[in-house]
């Protein structure tokens, strides 16, 4: 595990140790909500929640991640990245895991929340760890690479979701949903160094003065007036910055609105597909993703973020245009899968743009800002689709996600400049002079 490849390698570069930490925590992490989305409709019926409430259960795992995006980012440039991490891996494990008990919807929201809270500090700064360990040539490649091990870990959980739902009961699959997240901190905590170059990587990689320090009223309010709102700023004054993170937007809107909600109801209520079978299609759906990610990336490093990100996305616009005129289970599959390829084919782009854009110092501001606008669509995406379903149709529904969409791609295709491949025309965005003193 030591084995340190060329950066010719489909590693990168990087130890393979490394990669499979990473990307087994943000993995692991997303894998704890997937397993359960099979049985979430039947779920619902057990505690008394209907339509709206399996909206509101979306909304109030987004909102868990919105408000603590940027203060995990901020905190891993204090105090390091990899305790941030692990500690919100260890609180995915154990709130994945109480999610399964209640018999009341309260007290279901509040643990969906509390997972929120702790899937943001795993996911926001493992995705910083991976943008220190990359560099704008290899980093299509590296961020694929991760996220094909993010689908490899769940290429599976859909389906067992809905098999140990059917087989066992609808509560099981939250019980288990913990365990390969508690498994991946449990490995982080023992070998992942530390990635922040300024924080002391001893053999226990904590420093409680700097943890501290960090939490003091002096640091915190340094950090809000200085740091917060100055850095926060200049970031989105960027044109191709800001733009971006409208894409990141409509990407988690998508998530939220359509594909953890509209889809798993439409193929329930419409199509009478049981939990089995939604699992097994979202499944298939993590597989395609897992094959055309690491490719999309080697090509996006090569020629650029663009070429990837644009005509994918207008392939995923018209996918969700198709989902629901689909009469029959079949033509509803093909558009599945298709709105999947797209998917597949463009989702690491984004997140590799937003690393080219963001200085060194200014990293975890940046990841944290693109995770945050994701993830307030994710807070508003579940309530306005259902509302819009509830009110009107699933065609209105639908349609609604699907302009969303493609307004963002056709606005990302004028207005973002190419950072990376044969085809680069800018490098990271220029500090300001007092962030350098």
């Amino acid at each position: 595990m030591r084995f340190i490849p060329s950066k010719n390698s489909v590693t990168g570069g990087l130890r393979i140790e490394l990669v499979i930490i990473i990307g087994g925590l943000i993995a692991s992490a997303h894998a704890s909500m997937m397993i359960v989305i099979p049985v979430m409709p039947r779920f619902m019926e057990l505690i008394g929640g209907g339509a709206y409430v399996f909206g509101l259960t979306f909304t109030l795992y987004a909102l868990g991640r919105f408000i603590t995006n940027i203060p995990a980012g901020a905190l891993s440039e204090i105090i390091g990245r990899k305790w941030v991490v692990t500690v919100g891996a260890m609180g995915v494990a154990v709130f994945a895991f109480l999610s399964g008990i209640p018999d009341d919807v309260p007290l279901f929201l509040l643990f969906r929340f509390l997972s929120g809270v702790f899937s943001s500090m795993t996911i926001v700064v493992g995705n910083i760890i991976a943008a220190d360990l990359s560099t704008v040539e290899n980093r299509g490649k590296v961020l694929g690479l991760m996220q094909g091990m993010q689908l490899m870990v769940g290429t599976g959980s859909p389906a067992l979701g809905g098999f140990i739902g059917e087989l066992i009961g609808t509560r099981f699959p939250f019980y288990v949903s913990g365990i390969a997240v508690l498994i991946f901190a449990i490995w982080a905590m023992l070998r992942l160094p530390e990635t922040k170059s300024n924080v002391q990587n001893n053999p226990a990689n904590l420093n409680f003065q700097q943890m501290r320090s960090a939490f003091s009223t002096s640091q915190i309010s340094k950090f809000l007036s200085k740091n917060f709102f100055t850095d926060a700023k200049y970031l989105l004054r960027d044109p191709s910055f800001m733009i971006v993170c409208i894409l990141g937007f409509s990407t988690f809107f998508l998530r939220g609105g359509m594909a953890t909600t509209l889809i798993p109801m439409y193929a329930d209520g419409i199509l009478n597909m049981g939990p089995g079978a939604i699992g097994i299609l979202f499944t298939f759906s993590s597989f395609l993703h897992g094959i055309l990610i690491y490719p999309a990336g080697a090509i996006a490093d090569k020629w650029g973020r663009k070429i990837i990100i644009v005509p994918a996305g207008l392939v995923v616009g018209v996918s969700i245009f198709g989902l629901p005129f689909s009469e029959s289970v079949s033509i509803f599959v093909f558009a599945f899968i298709l709105l999947h390829v797209g998917q597949g084919w463009g989702s690491q782009a984004p997140v590799a743009y937003v690393a080219d854009l963001a200085p060194d110092s200014k990293r975890g501001m940046g990841i944290g800002l693109f995770r945050t606008f994701g993830d307030f669509a994710g807070i508003i995406g579940p309530t306005v689709s259902t509302g819009i379903l509830t009110s009107i149709s699933f065609t209105a529904a639908f349609g609604f996600n699907a302009i969303l969409w493609t307004v963002s791609i056709i606005a990302f295709a004028f207005i973002a400049i190419e950072t990376a491949g044969k085809n680069r025309k800018r490098g990271p965005i220029d500090e300001p002079e007092a962030s350098k003193k």
